[in-house]
């Protein structure tokens, strides 16, 4: 699911490809001059029920905490010196800015309702994230792509009248990938992938909905919009694979397929385009992870511990 644990209750009312893919970080996806940096996670904290933010260097060493209230939704700053978030408080989920050392936190959205699913335009003048008010209209409940300058002004709706979550920008910052939630089925949540200019103009699908789809990103390279299915999806064959497709819906293919010792989840790139940084639930110890995804699929764990992780962002060097 998408909408946070917290909000499930209140918005209840209201709410097989297999071909194959070169392997991760193929040559032809390695950006020249990306330099890959420290990476974000959530931690859950008994304390809080829920996550807080934490910094690593990108082998999980060098762990260390930078909020001591609910975070979830991370994103790196495209000179890697600030990480844009979401955290909750007493009047739903907003959005801030923090150092990687944890200093000068800066709250960028505070309206009653949930803003939350954060990621900065390329340029890093502008960030993506989707919401919506409280209260709840359940009649014409609606999830909202939205767009705000990285000082907090010129808030702007880019989508209306839909479930749109998890919003990401293209690497050239012209057009904006996210989630749109149609419906439920048997087999789990409906969640289709939609491409829109950054400016709301012309919108198309570029996955149909499917049960179990979730968490888009978007290569560095722009050639592909990774997604995942859901881990707890077993009707799928493909549950907790990572799948890939062009911008303008051709070629969906497995990239990372699910293995008998892991299923994966929240995939995002790393700035040079080289691995993937992904969550991954160890299925021996049924506990989640969060690893990393190299050529030839090599995967190495490199956050682990008693208490789930989650929510992992990947930054430049900076």
């Amino acid at each position: 699911m998408h909408i946070q644990p917290a909000l499930i209750a209140l918005l209840a009312p209201v709410l097989c490809f297999t071909s194959a893919l070169p392997a991760v970080g193929s040559q032809d996806e390695v950006l020249k001059g990306a330099e890959n940096g420290d990476i974000a996670f959530g931690r859950y904290d008994p304390a809080l029920q829920g996550l807080s933010l934490w910094v690593a260097e990108a082998d999980g060493s060098h762990q260390r905490r930078l909020t001591y209230d609910q975070a979830n939704f991370s994103d790196w700053g495209p000179e890697g010196r600030l990480i844009v978030f979401d955290f909750t408080d007493d009047t739903g989920v907003h959005i801030a800015t923090i150092d990687p050392d944890g200093g000068h936190r800066t709250t960028l959205t505070s309206a009653p309702g949930v803003q939350e699913a954060p990621k900065w335009s390329p340029d890093g003048n502008s960030i993506v994230y989707d919401g919506f008010p409280f209260p709840v209209d359940e009649a014409n409940f609606a999830i909202s792509i939205w767009v705000i300058d990285a000082d907090s002004s010129d808030p702007r709706q880019v989508t209306r009248n839909a479930l749109d979550v998890e919003p990401v920008f293209s690497p050239d910052g012209t057009r904006i990938a996210f989630g749109r939630i149609t419906g439920d089925s048997p087999d789990g949540q409906l969640e289709a992938i939609y491409v829109i200019n950054s400016d709301g103009t012309g919108l198309r699908e570029v996955v149909a909905p499917r049960a179990g789809l979730e968490h888009p990103d978007w290569s560095p390279d722009g050639r592909s919009i990774t997604f995942n299915i859901a881990p707890e999806n077993p009707a799928a064959a493909d549950s907790g694979s990572i799948l890939a497709v062009r911008p303008d819906g051709s070629g969906v293919r497995v990239l990372q397929p699910a293995t008998s010792g892991f299923k994966f989840f929240k995939a995002v790139w790393s700035p040079d385009g080289r691995r993937i940084l992904s969550g991954c639930v160890e299925v021996k110890a049924s506990i989640d992870r969060i690893c990393t995804i190299s050529r030839g699929g090599r995967i190495n764990i490199i956050v682990a511990g008693a208490q789930r992780v989650n929510f992992p962002s990947w930054g430049p060097a900076d």
